[in-house]
């Protein structure tokens, strides 16, 4: 550091104030005092720049700490921009609309740029992982370190997982032995959150294959798991579940004929099922005997129905019927496409049908129903009856549910009138009517709901609208590049 430089230091740490800029001296002193500036901190200011950059004058460029970046080529294959200025609209439309477009974007090999992606992002953060996938090489440099990419890779992880759950649940069906082995050795492996997942695989199917990971992971790190695991084993035929029906009724006592009465007794909880945690107020010896038993054979057992053993457990302790599973009812044939297309045009034609049941129907066909192949007229009919559905029944979530899949699976040069106003009828009055309201208020009030059952029906109307619409916009955009 230069004479100069140092005294201008000085200066500064005492200021101004307290001292006086010290006179300029050597080569540098007719620039020095030509410094301009209106007050002593302004020239003070001016001539330590100055002497700063004299002194680094000719200094010898020193080692970088990296090497530069290397040059990114640019994308070969940019998504067209007609695509791209319809992506926000389809994710603010219907998010799984904007996922299928994203699934055709990369189909075509397109990509997108850092801002495309960023801006998207932020409309739907749920479609990171498909937008990092998306992503041009410029786009992941410049989002390295942004929550996006983490983000991404954690779905990515968390789809793989579910891949591999799917893989395990296929071959537990082909070869439950060797299923039973692959699942064992990726349960040592595994945080407490996937062998949480690997349990509930195991409970969807349980197998005698699966006896030497019950009893093996009785001893996992995870009380909570130690206990799914112990109470799992009395799932599976054997001398524990015999045990375990020989102490049902001494636990669970069940007296009179025609109005069963249901209390809970004490009993000694066999040393398999472990030993409760104290302090856990879902975690004790009724807790651990009923649900180490399949409720259907509970059930079967007493001799009670579902609601008695549920209200009863329930009265005893809100998380006593947390053990319990409700026994599933059959599941209904599944309609051949013949017969659901033919539900499906039998219910549009019935002014009454209820929101329940035509979205059933329509549900009948798979979870993409190919609706835009049907007659003009059916289809019509469809987006009639459902908008109908809001003025009569209210945005219920099953008219709501059956207009998203309308808007999805109809064809998008469909047109669709507006819904037709249903003339107001005033319902039935009740017999007594609560003190604060008078037969007036009611009535306005019936008005007022009809009003709110109109306004659902239109707002319903142009959403469905728009979503053909931005369908049809979208269909456009990619015919005007099939060729790229």
């Amino acid at each position: 550091m230069s004479r100069d430089l140092q005294d201008l230091s000085a200066t500064a740490a005492r200021g101004t104030s307290r001292a006086e800029l010290p006179a300029p001296s050597g080569a540098l002193a007719p620039a020095l005092s030509s410094v301009p500036g209106n007050t002593p901190e302004a020239r003070l200011l001016g001539r330590a720049a100055l002497l700063g950059l004299y002194a680094r004058a000719g200094s010898p460029l020193q080692k970088a700490a990296a090497p530069p970046p290397i040059p990114l080529p640019a994308a070969e294959r940019s998504l067209p921009s007609a695509l791209a200025a319809l992506l926000p609209t389809l994710i603010r439309t219907d998010p799984v609309l904007a996922a299928q477009a994203l699934d055709t974007v990369a189909a075509r090999d397109w990509t997108l740029n850092a801002a495309q992606v960023l801006a998207l992002y932020r409309r739907d953060t749920n479609l990171a992982r498909a937008l990092w996938r998306l992503s041009d090489a410029r786009a992941r440099a410049t989002l390295g370190t942004h929550p996006l990419r983490a983000q991404a890779q954690k779905a990515e992880e968390f789809a793989a997982w579910q891949a591999r759950l799917e893989a395990l649940s296929e071959l537990r069906r082909r070869a439950p032995e060797e299923a039973a082995q692959e699942v064992q050795e990726l349960w040592v492996t595994q945080p407490a959150e996937r062998r949480r997942d690997l349990l509930a695989l195991v409970r969807r199917d349980l197998r005698l294959e699966d006896r030497p990971l019950l009893e093996a992971a009785t001893r996992d790190r995870s009380p909570e798991l130690q206990k799914q695991v112990r109470q799992l084993l009395g799932h599976l035929p054997g001398p524990l579940q015999d045990e375990l029906l020989a102490l049902l009724p001494q636990a669970v006592k069940v007296s009179g004929l025609l109005k069963k009465k249901i209390t809970f007794g004490a009993f000694n909880l066999p040393a398999a099922l472990g030993k409760p945690r104290a302090g856990q107020y879902d975690d004790g010896d009724l807790h651990r005997l009923l649900g180490a038993l399949p409720t259907e054979l509970v059930l079967k057992t007493l001799g009670l129905g579902w609601n008695e053993l549920h209200k009863a457990a329930h009265a005893h302790h809100w998380s006593l019927a947390n053990e319990l599973r409700e026994p599933s009812p059959p599941a209904p044939e599944p309609l051949d496409p013949v017969t659901a297309r033919a539900r499906i045009r039998d219910l549009a034609g019935q002014p009454r049908v209820s929101s329940e049941k035509l979205l059933a129907a329509v549900q009948a066909l798979g979870p993409f129903p190919d609706l835009s192949s049907e007659a003009q007229a059916l289809q019509s009919a469809l987006a009639t009856r459902t908008l109908d559905l809001f003025g009569r029944e209210g945005p219920n979530w099953q008219a709501r549910e059956l207009a998203l899949l309308l808007g999805r699976h109809l064809s998008p040069d469909l047109t669709v009138p507006p819904p037709t106003p249903l003339p107001f009828e005033l319902p039935p009055r009740p017999k007594q009517l609560p003190s604060w309201q008078t037969p007036a208020n009611w009535e306005e009030r019936q008005r007022q709901d009809h009003a709110g059952r109109e306004q659902a029906a239109f707002r319903a109307w142009r959403e469905l609208q728009g979503t053909l619409r931005v369908r049809r916009d979208w269909r456009g955009a990619l015919a005007a590049h099939s060729t790229l």
